[in-house]
Formats: C-alpha cells, sequence, structure tokens
C-alpha cells in the first residue's frame, strides 16, 4: 500500500473517515426503513451503536489490512451514506457494501462513490479481488453492483442469519484485471453494427455473451436460447422455425436475435424471440440499430409487420420497444405483453 487516498474526491463528493458530528445523522437514516429493509444491521439501531462505530475510526485515515473499514459519503459537508470496506489481513481480497439515504437516491451518488472505492483498492492498494453479498430482493444493490463492472457467483439458500431468521443470499464478485477492463469498455457507439449468420466457426464467441444477472428475468439466457431454437414448441398450431442472428459491433459480439419465422402464407407474423445486447456492450446504441437493421431486412422481404412480447416491470425493455415504435395490443402471453410494429410507410 502507498501514501493514503482518503479524503478522496469525486466530481461531486467526498469519501473520507466518520467524524463525531455524524453521529445523528448516521443513526436517523440507519433506522429509515426505506434504508435499513434489506441492510445487514439489526433494528432498531441505536444511537450508542452509531457512537462505537464513529469511535473506532477516531485517528484512521486509511483502509487497514484485517480490519474492516466504514467510510462516510459527504456531499457539500453533509454526510449522506456511508461505504463499507472489509479488506483481508493481506490487501488482496476486499468486501464491499452502501448504504445512502433515502433523500438522496436516484442521484447516482452511491455509484460514483463505490466507484472510485473501488478503483483506489485496485489501483493504490493492489486488492485482486473484489466481493459483496446482498440479499435476492434487493436489485437497486445488485444494479449497482453491475454498474461496478461486478457478475453474480452464486445463490446460497438458507445462508445467512438476519434478524432472527436464515434468510438466502446472493453472491457477487470481480478480479482487479475485470474492474479495469470493464472501466476502459468502450462506451461510444461504435463504427458498425451488423446482424451476422451463426456457424460452427464463430458460435462460441456468441455463447460467451451475457446480460447483467437482475435483467435474466427478462432475456433468456445464451444457453437457454439455442435448446429453444432446437426443439420449439407450435405457435397456433403451426411449426416454429428459429432464424438465430448474432450481433456484430465493429467486428466484435455483442449481441444476440433470434426471431420465430413465418414458414408459409397464413402463419403469424415474425416474432422477436430473444434479442440480447452484451453486459459490456449495454448503453451504446447497438440495439436499436440492430433493431433497425432486422426489421428493414424483414420489410425488404416482404413482410408488413412484427411482433415481440416482453415482461412489464421496473427495469424492463418496454421504454425501447415503444420508443423504436412497437404498439402494445393489448394481449398477454405467457405473462408478457404483446406488441407489433407496423413495418414500412
Amino acid at each position: 500500500m502507498t501514501n493514503t487516498a482518503y479524503p478522496l474526491r469525486t466530481d461531486r463528493l467526498l469519501l473520507r473517515m466518520f467524524r463525531p458530528e455524524d453521529i445523528d445523522t448516521l443513526t436517523a437514516y440507519r433506522n429509515d426503513p426505506r434504508v435499513s429493509a434489506l441492510q445487514d444491521w439489526d433494528l432498531p439501531y441505536p444511537r450508542e451503536r452509531a457512537e462505537r462505530l464513529v469511535a473506532a475510526h477516531a485517528g484512521r485515515d486509511d483502509v487497514l489490512p484485517g480490519k474492516g473499514t466504514q467510510l462516510a459519503i459527504d456531499l457539500d459537508g453533509e454526510l449522506i451514506g456511508d461505504i463499507y470496506v472489509g479488506l483481508d489481513e493481506h490487501a488482496g481480497i476486499a468486501e464491499i457494501g452502501f448504504s445512502l439515504a433515502a433523500e438522496h437516491h436516484g442521484k447516482g451518488y452511491a455509484v460514483e462513490a463505490a466507484s472510485a472505492v473501488v478503483d483506489d483498492l485496485v489501483d493504490r492498494v493492489g486488492v485482486h479481488r473484489l466481493v459483496a453479498e446482498l440479499s435476492p430482493d434487493n436489485l437497486a444493490s445488485a444494479r449497482l453492483l453491475e454498474r461496478l463492472g461486478m457478475t453474480f457467483e452464486y445463490f446460497a439458500e438458507k445462508s445467512f442469519w438476519w434478524r432472527g431468521a436464515w434468510d438466502d443470499n446472493l453472491f457477487y464478485s470481480m478480479t482487479g484485471e475485470e474492474r479495469r477492463a470493464w472501466r476502459d469498455r468502450p462506451l461510444t457507439p461504435p463504427d458498425q453494427v451488423r446482424l451476422i449468420e451463426l456457424t460452427h466457426e464463430n458460435v462460441w464467441s456468441y455463447r460467451r455473451l451475457r446480460t447483467h444477472r437482475s435483467q435474466e428475468r427478462f432475456v433468456a439466457t445464451m444457453d437457454q436460447s439455442f435448446i429453444d431454437a432446437l426443439f420449439p414448441e407450435p405457435e397456433e398450431g403451426h411449426p416454429v422455425v428459429a432464424v438465430l442472428r448474432g450481433i456484430e459491433a465493429d467486428g466484435e459480439p455483442a449481441g444476440f436475435l433470434m426471431w420465430a419465422d413465418a414458414i408459409n402464407e397464413g402463419t403469424p407474423d415474425p416474432y422477436l424471440w430473444r434479442f440480447l445486447i452484451d453486459r459490456s456492450h449495454q448503453g451504446r446504441g447497438i440495439g436499436r440499430r440492430a433493431l433497425d437493421q432486422w426489421t428493414s431486412e424483414l420489410h425488404a422481404a416482404g413482410h408488413t409487420a412484427v411482433e415481440a412480447s416482453w415482461v412489464q416491470a421496473p427495469g424492463g425493455p418496454e421504454p425501447f420497444y415503444l420508443g423504436a415504435g412497437f404498439v402494445l395490443t393489448g394481449e398477454m402471453d405467457d405473462g408478457e405483453a404483446v406488441a407489433r410494429l407496423q413495418l414500412g410507410d
């Protein structure tokens, strides 16, 4: 380890050690049910516990091997949350956790603070592995971990003693190298997006594509898509033919598209069966360009409309599809809302 980085500044925040004047604010937000509902501390959270936490950090100016460190998230002199760092005795593995006062949710403060702490752990401290654990119901925290570049590692059933009962637990992790790669990944739109045929020569590159774990309730895995393509269920009495395409961005596998083709006149319109953009390529506009290419090709082949369906839930793909021109039909299919897109003028 080199010289301390704390207090550590970001664009908007200051990451620092706790001070006595933080005790009341810390006690208040740790007792707020909007904050504490899925956190691991017992309730109520007494002021005396906050006093002990602050006292344990007196005189400290850095994370320490073999100890836990609670870093205050400071916005313009105000405590708005905290980040936990549990550094092992060799300073090689770090566990992270975070909490944020409810009135500051949804403003990007948690990911800004966590990103700075993680980068300091990797770049300065020399941590080679980062881990985090959370409740399966804590979707907001899962999304934050995914935004850091962490990936779902495993699910442990009834493994965590929490407020008088055994609870399930999710584990996320990443290596230092994975953090650097995630931080350095392309973020701008690619010059070229192409739909390409999958063959025995390229299929394994596309099989490795994956969404974030929190998105798997909306998008099937690549393996599940391959299985469904091999053993399709008939639709409205008609056999289904699956057509698979890779989505290539600047020569790199970036996504996957599969549709159920209409095999003869009178069968249903083509149905967008699967549509996946790899987690490392999301946010670059690749999905919309791939969708436009697909619909243009189908229109040129004589089709007048396509259909899709999706789960309607927070974090789902509905805004994307509606923005692309799909219109909800009011029908539901196996729990998914059905939508239709007219092709051409």
